[in-house]
């Protein structure tokens, strides 16, 4: 039998550790017991050869993708999207934008995947001008190449070209960026599970000093 891991990825897992084990437990029911993977992407995590990884999240999907091509990956929001069970919410046909993630850009199928879940919890999508495809970073990526007064200033500059105060994000990382440039960030798994998206540590440093932590821990036990 094909050995299956899921993979939250290590930002939901330090934004919301319970959500990443809610939305676990969908997969369990569609799949059974699967291995929690929390290595980040990025460090390399130790897997057998024809393991089928499932994800979430956009950016591990392309590094699994990349360095991985012995293994499969599901991205498990198009999983999702199909289900005819998961009790999605209704919010009324209430307005909002997007940020897409970096990762997505480059992944026609997860900017696809993402607008008709909003769609299927009837939320109106008001897309910023440049979006999809040719969307800009939120910001994040710049963290440790510029100050971060420079990168506060570009997650500003971002927030403002969105046209309402509600911002669809997909990714942790532009949840902070969202709200250091002053909008309001709608988390996708939060609003498919009915929760409010709020972040304690919603700055640069502290957001950015717990990935770092939480990367370190992972990968010494």
């Amino acid at each position: 039998m094909k050995k299956m891991v899921y993979a939250p990825g290590c930002a939901l897992l330090c934004y919301k550790p319970y959500l990443a084990e809610k939305l676990g437990k969908v997969i369990a029911e569609l799949y059974g017991d699967v291995d929690l993977q929390q290595i980040c992407c990025f460090d390399r995590p130790p897997l057998d050869k024809g393991t089928h990884i499932i994800t979430p999240c956009s950016t591990c999907v392309r590094q699994y993708e990349q360095n991985y091509p012995q293994c499969t990956t599901e991205f498990f929001l198009k999983t999702l999207l199909q289900s005819e069970s998961f009790p999605f919410p209704d919010y009324g046909g209430i307005r909002m934008t997007i940020q897409d993630t970096c990762a997505a850009r480059t992944q026609p199928e997860h900017l696809e995947t993402v607008r008709r879940l909003l769609g299927r919890m009837n939320i109106e999508l008001l897309e910023p001008e440049k979006t999809g495809a040719r969307a800009k970073c939120c910001g994040q990526v710049f963290y440790g190449k510029l100050p971060n007064e420079k990168v506060a200033t570009l997650m500003r500059s971002r927030a403002d070209e969105m046209p309402v105060e509600d911002v669809v994000v997909y990714c942790a990382s532009c949840i902070m960026s969202m709200t250091v440039g002053g909008k309001k960030p709608r988390y996708l798994l939060d609003l498919l599970f009915g929760e409010p998206t709020v972040m304690a540590d919603a700055d640069i440093e502290p957001w950015n000093g717990k990935l770092l932590a939480f990367r370190r821990m992972q990968k010494t036990e």
